[in-house]
């Protein structure tokens, strides 16, 4: 009965390409990020560390978000370039 069951399972994957995520690995930790992986099809199933449960869609995009707006810095611009900018935008101006 089982063969009948992951027959079914497998054509019903390889027309809708869903995987069930049954048989997934212990959490990983690696930059911040923790998740188990999918042993069948691969997929990062990504966790929260505190409740060790998967994380929902709108969960994940937050956390990129926060590491997105982590990674983005300001760096000064030193005078010349300063001056060089507004002297490029002088001359589009007066064109």
């Amino acid at each position: 009965m089982r063969w009948i069951m992951e027959f079914f399972q497998s054509v019903f994957e390889a027309i809708f390409g869903y995987c069930r995520h049954s048989n997934l690995s212990r959490p990983f930790t690696i930059e911040g990020q923790t998740y188990k992986v999918c042993m069948d099809c691969s997929q990062q199933v990504f966790y929260s560390r505190d409740t060790m449960l998967p994380l929902s869609r709108r969960e994940l995009r937050h956390l990129r978000a926060e590491q997105a707006a982590a990674a983005v810095s300001i760096m000064p611009a030193t005078a010349e370039a300063r001056e060089a900018v507004i002297g490029r935008a002088h001359k589009t101006a007066a064109a």
